[in-house]
């Protein structure tokens, strides 16, 4: 073995591998010479390290961009206006879809914008090139909206399904929009906002920005069919948050508001005022005419849940209707002109034929309803139930919803079922099922065991419907809007 003095040169890899002392002997070293093993040497290595004075170098380009960036702690936000409402990306908005202390600030000093920076540092080899740069704050509300808007569609339309979505998008992007529209988009926004966990912060300020707005818009309503059509719509939405996230009594009161404004608006015989075959010869003004009947439909529906379960006097009444039922989701949404039956008709029909789901709910609980009125003008009479035609019309109602009940009933591993609005027409369904055996029950009739079973099945085919949710996200389970949640 040679002496201890180290030869010029690297250490060998396996020497560097244990941590050992290498004396850099060629072509082999001491210690692999007596552990008999290959001595390998990398003579391409990378550098241990920055250069002296690197690190330095780096902090000072960072403070400089800092201090560049940070000018005066502004933001390059949209140029300044004199009305808000003239401008879609108004301050308001930016500071309502932005969370605080959550954006990087940008520049608003004259000197700093629009400015290509180049700093260059005689130490670093690679200078930096600051470009223009779009405003954070308005890049980060634009897909904050994006969410929003895509949000709505995927979780609150569904059950809620009034919405053009071609058109909603059409105006959306419009710069100077109405303040109609502004408000729709802020409850929209606002429920959106409450089906997401990560942007659920942000639903109370939407709400109070879409109720602040809305308060302000009566004159619009009075001057213009197409403010008082997006008011209505506004106000329902806020009314679903309200019952979900708020008081009963104040929902309660909103939803008057957006049942007033439709009856302003005579969207109750909108098929009466306008020429039904001129629509259907133009896509564009029959998908609107369709938004309208859609609005009203789930304005009655709702109107007709608050009068079963609460007995609150009815809104919206039959007895002027002339505006015919809904049609599929996927014709609305493709501006595919259908022309559907009325209410009444399909009642007289019930059974013959199977409905898309947001109809057949109408017709459902209209005929729970219209027992249910039976049953209290029975017992503001003081007459028997099972005597006369209170009774007649009871089992006449009820061979109805099972008609209808054995023409959409679904097995629940069924795909149709994956629409929320189908799944939620099956529940109803089965639902009505079972109310209309306790109101027999309540009527001190006899009843036979073959209907017993009936509501039975009823019963146990709403619990295998509503087992899939179970296993859903708490945000991606669809409250009906329909029905008041407290």
């Amino acid at each position: 073995m040679s002496g201890s003095r180290q030869q010029p040169g690297l250490a060998c890899e396996e020497c560097r591998k244990k941590k050992l002392r290498c004396d850099r002997r060629r072509p082999q070293c001491d210690q692999c010479e007596d552990s008999g093993t290959a001595c390998l040497v990398n003579q391409l290595r990378s550098p241990r390290g920055p250069k002296k004075g690197h690190l330095k170098a780096l902090r000072n380009r960072i403070a400089t961009l800092e201090s560049i960036i940070n000018c005066d702690q502004g933001s390059l936000g949209p140029k300044e206006i004199s009305d808000g409402s003239e401008k879609y990306h108004s301050d308001e908005t930016v500071q309502v879809l932005s969370p605080p202390q959550e954006y990087t600030p940008s520049l608003t000093n004259t000197e700093c914008r629009d400015i290509t920076y180049s700093i260059e540092t005689s130490t670093i080899n690679s200078p930096i090139t600051i470009t223009p740069m779009s405003p954070p704050n308005q890049e980060k509300s634009d897909i904050i909206e994006a969410d929003l808007d895509q949000l709505y569609f995927d979780r609150v339309h569904p059950v809620a399904p009034m919405l053009h979505q071609g058109r909603y998008f059409a105006w959306s992007q419009v710069l100077n929009k109405p303040a109609s529209h502004i408000c729709l988009q802020f409850a929209m926004w606002a429920l959106a906002a409450a089906s997401s966990a990560h942007l659920n912060h942000m639903r109370e300020s939407l709400y109070t920005r879409a109720r602040s707005e809305i308060e302000a818009l009566d004159h619009d309503i009075e001057t213009s069919s197409v403010a008082c059509l997006q008011a209505a719509q506004a106000w329902l939405l806020l009314t679903h948050y309200e019952f979900r996230y708020m008081s009963y009594c104040r929902a309660w009161l909103t939803a008057g508001r957006a049942f007033r404004i439709i009856q302003l608006a005579k969207l109750h015989e909108i098929d009466r005022l306008n020429d039904v075959t001129v629509n259907m010869a133009h896509p564009e003004a029959w998908a609107e005419a369709e938004e309208k009947r859609r609005t009203y439909w789930l304005a009655y529906c709702l109107d007709r849940f608050l009068n079963i379960s609460d007995e609150w006097p009815l809104s919206l009444h039959e007895e002027a209707l002339c505006i015919y039922l809904p049609v599929s989701e996927p014709d609305f949404q493709h501006s595919r002109p259908v022309l559907m039956d009325s209410l009444y008709d399909e009642i007289e029909t019930s059974g013959q034929k199977m409905l898309p789901p947001f109809a057949e709910t109408i017709v459902l609980i209209t005929l729970c309803w219209h027992s249910v009125a039976f049953q209290r003008a029975a017992r503001a009479d003081k007459t028997f139930p099972s005597d006369g035609d209170t009774w007649k019309r009871h089992i006449r109602l009820y061979q109805m919803v099972q008609q209808r009940l054995m023409l959409i009933s679904l097995p629940p591993s069924a795909p149709e079922l994956h629409d929320p609005m189908r799944l939620f027409t099956n529940m109803l369904a089965n639902a009505a099922v079972i109310w209309f055996y306790n109101m027999m029950e309540t009527m001190q009739v006899e009843i036979d065991d073959e209907i017993i079973l009936v509501p039975l099945y009823s019963a146990y085919e709403i619990v295998g419907l509503a087992k899939p949710l179970t296993r859903s996200s708490f945000f991606k389970v669809k409250p009906t809007p329909f029905l008041p949640v407290n």
